[in-house]
């Protein structure tokens, strides 16, 4: 009877490390794109395989998920592949890699993955007999087990197979919804989106997961902060490489902050600063060299820097300059570019920082709700009230305006008063139950134009506006407009039954970007005065909804699925005023 030892298998992968496996399986040949052709060389990659580092939890049994927030340049994914290729040898059994394309999965098996095998002496015994069948772009039979390459692109392809091991590649890149074109647009009346590419990849290794036998690898340079790899990166114990200081000694995560650039010098001679630029110790202040550098790096350890939300999961911060293949010299010249656009900028932070970019954050806190207090009770005209009436010439000439959120069983709606400057006081904001109510409410606060999303109960809206005079729908446009907004006539029997009776209505086709972006300077008190009434910061309902959102590189997101229906009614009424000229903004204003 054989005695049974519940550790043999850890022994026998402790034996297989990737790195000792890699050095002596693995032949880099020239077809690969590296710079370092030739056999596997763990000093090429010693960042990665530290302790405590990325290497090491992709062969731990006890990590399921391992996230790398990754600069360019840095091997990181080459490195994984000589991973998975170890797995397979050793332990053969599903895997699945992730690109951003069907073409980016087939390129980059043919470039790197196959050649890996076919040109690796030791490698070639695990690739199958039947190279027509086994042995293609997208599949490929490996010591018995299939490694499959899909496109994020390809939903269907992504929710079939159970999938022990996982790799996303490049997972910014990915779409992060299906079926619709963000997550927002459900509450407009579609069907709730499909989940993402990521996720839906993740729901294939579910069967491996219970039984303790998952590897999810992402992989990915990051965008912004709302980004996949970021989301990931936050979800573990976001772990950066300290390394020890050649001259004090004091250990030390590298920095982009403490990489020295003559900026002065730059101005008349670049090339000469590009040359003097160098790392500086922000302990004993002495400058290191490259090879300096990368003999720091090779005695690094990699330690968490976050209590991590999910216990199974490392993440690791690997910026450009942790590789050898990384230059001062070509981070400064990259440092240099990145002064001459918002674009260049973006790319230094996201290629070579490693970290998300916002190039604006124009989000409301709720806190600052409570400077747009006015004093004056909901409900009330602010216009009314001596404190504001006197200021102006003539307070009459304003308007009222309403913006309406449409939801499938209640309606959103937000009614302000605008005075012919373009300042503007909140009357009242809150939940109707029917249109009838609506008609009620704008009777009663004396509304002459109710501009109403008709995106969700189209017909519906389309109708009501014909009968009622003063409704105008609207609608979102789904690419950036050319101006704030644009006028149609709408004949809404045109296709339906009645054909030709001329019931025409007048409609507009708004940017809510651009409507976004002149509101949040409204908000943050540039310009114009925008008040709301008083005690309006302690309504969490209405702070909360016209915070819900971010700009992050020009298009509003938002990133918590947050209700946002009162900054969706806002926008309503901005668009209202800039259309009846009560917000003095030319028609034509363009969008950056």
């Amino acid at each position: 009877m054989h005695n049974y030892n519940p550790f043999r298998f850890v022994q026998v992968v402790k034996q297989y490390d990737t790195p000792a496996w890699a050095a002596e399986h693995i032949y880099l040949s020239p077809r690969i794109p590296t710079s370092e052709p030739g056999q596997w060389r763990r000093t090429n990659v010693e960042a990665l395989c530290r302790p405590g580092g990325p290497l090491e939890a992709m062969d731990s049994l006890s990590v399921e998920s391992v996230v790398i927030m990754k600069g360019a340049q840095t091997a990181v994914t080459t490195t994984t592949y000589a991973w998975l290729a170890k797995s397979q040898a050793v332990d053969p059994s599903s895997a699945l890699i992730v690109m951003p394309s069907a073409n980016d999965a087939r390129d980059k098996s043919k470039e790197t993955w196959q050649p890996m095998f076919e040109d690796s002496h030791k490698l070639q015994r695990y690739m199958p007999t039947d190279r027509r069948r086994d042995w293609t772009a997208t599949y490929q039979r490996i010591n018995g087990a299939g490694v499959y390459w899909v496109g994020a692109n390809s939903p269907s392809r992504l929710a079939s197979k159970p999938i022990r091991r996982l790799i996303l590649d490049e997972e910014d890149k990915f779409p992060r919804s299906f079926g619709l074109q963000n997550n927002q647009s459900a509450k407009k009346g579609g069907t709730n989106p499909e989940a993402g590419a990521a996720a839906l990849a993740i729901q294939r290794t579910k069967t491996y997961k219970k039984k303790g036998q998952a590897k999810i690898i992402r992989i990915s340079t990051p965008t912004d902060d709302t980004g996949g790899i970021a989301e990931a990166y936050s979800n573990g114990d976001q772990r950066k490489l300290k390394v020890p200081c050649i001259h004090c000694g004091t250990m030390q995560i590298l920095e982009w902050k403490n990489f020295k650039i003559d900026m002065d010098l730059a101005k008349l001679n670049p090339a000469e600063a590009v040359k003097n630029a160098h790392y500086l110790c922000p302990h004993c202040h002495k400058p290191w060299t490259d090879e300096q550098r990368w003999n720091a790096i090779d005695n690094g350890i990699w330690e968490p820097t976050e209590q991590a939300r999910d216990p199974k999961c490392q993440s690791f911060w690997f910026p450009a300059w942790l590789s050898k293949f990384v230059t001062t010299s070509y981070l400064a010249t990259g440092w240099l570019k990145a002064q001459t656009s918002k674009s260049c900028l973006q790319d230094f932070v996201n290629a070579e920082c490693g970290q998300p970019y916002v190039r604006y954050d124009n989000r409301v806190l709720d806190s600052e709700f409570l400077g747009l207090e006015g004093e004056y009770a909901e409900g009330t005209q602010w216009l009314s009230v001596p404190l504001y009436s006197g200021q102006y010439d003539d307070p009459s000439d304003s308007i009222i305006l309403a913006g309406v959120d449409v939801q499938k069983n209640y309606l959103v709606a937000t009614f302000r008063q605008y005075h012919r400057s373009g300042d503007s006081g909140l009357l009242w904001n809150g939940t109707v139950e029917s249109l009838t109510s609506l008609e009620k409410m704008a009777d009663q606060f004396g509304a002459k134009y109710i501009f109403i999303d008709q995106r969700y109960r189209t017909r519906e809206i389309q109708e009501f506006a014909y009968a009622h005079q003063g409704y105008v729908p609207c609608q979102g446009v789904t690419t950036r407009a050319r101006s704030i907004y644009s006028v149609q006539t709408l004949d809404i029997d045109v296709g339906k039954a009645g054909q030709g009776q001329g019931r025409e209505i007048t409609t507009l086709n708004i940017d809510p970007n651009g409507l976004k972006d002149i509101l949040v300077e409204l908000l943050k008190k540039n310009g114009r005065r925008w008040l709301v009434p008083t005690g309006y910061s302690g309504k969490s309902d209405y702070c909360q909804q016209m915070s819900a959102e971010r700009c992050v590189n020009g298009i509003w997101l938002n990133p918590l699925n947050r209700p946002e229906h009162s900054w969706d009614t806002e926008c309503l009424c901005l668009c209202g005023a800039i259309w009846t000229g009560f917000y003095p903004v030319a028609i034509d204003l363009k969008i950056a």
